[in-house]
């Protein structure tokens, strides 16, 4: 073999061996002000701009990836297809910019990041393992975190909670007026700040604990 052929020969199999190139594409969707997540999806969302909306995947397979908005939500996922569901997935980071952000749904292992939420109520509905991190604030929140749901919220801060959590759910926010709570199961929240009417009912080691301190992310 000469060295020119072995040369496109080495090519060849370098381009053969190398990874997919990262791609991104932008979604061009009817207004919104709630997501849905689930499928293991990982979402970024911040508050507060302009809409848009784009995915990201390493190897630029999107062959399973579903997106719409149903009546104001944003609902991010993956096709259904039992024949695939032992094959490797796609990695999805999902980026979202939204005017205003009111209410997430997240699920089934689903990684979240909300930052500059700022509204009147806000409502997490955290299960099946998702994992979500916020931070903002609202008047009124509604927390329902159950089935091993992560809900590390801090920096998050509203005045008045009304918090359900339940098997092996757990997490923290930060209350500044009251705190209605009713923890079962296991499930646990820390409470940061000092709501000043506090109702709790806990049953089969559940547990919502008021620290009355000031949420300290570096020493957390």
């Amino acid at each position: 073999m000469n060295r020119s052929a072995f040369l496109i020969s080495f090519a060849a199999a370098a381009a053969l061996a190398a990874p997919a190139m990262g791609e991104t594409r932008n979604f061009d969707l009817p207004e919104f002000d709630k997501i849905d997540v689930s499928a293991g999806l990982k979402l970024v969302a911040t508050a507060g701009g302009a809409q848009s909306v784009s995915v990201e995947t390493e190897d630029g397979d999107f062959s399973d990836f579903e997106i719409e908005v149903r009546d104001g939500v944003l609902v991010i996922s993956r096709e259904w297809n039992r024949l695939r569901w032992h094959q490797r997935k796609a990695d999805y980071k999902v980026t979202v910019s939204a005017r205003e952000l009111t209410a997430l749904d997240a699920s089934s292992g689903s990684h979240s990041y909300l930052s500059e939420i700022s509204t009147r109520r806000f409502s997490f509905d955290i299960s099946s393992g998702a994992h979500v991190t916020a931070a903002g604030r609202s008047d009124d929140c509604d927390i329902d975190l159950s089935s091993g749901a992560n809900f590390n919220a801090g920096e998050f801060a509203c005045d008045h909670a009304n918090i359900d959590v339940s098997s092996g759910g757990h997490g923290k926010l930060t209350v500044n007026a009251s705190l209605i709570g009713d923890a079962s199961s296991g499930g646990h929240v820390s409470v940061y700040g000092e709501p000043e009417r506090v109702n709790i009912d806990r049953s089969s080691g559940g547990r919502i604990k008021v620290k009355q301190v000031i949420y300290q992310a570096k020493n957390d």
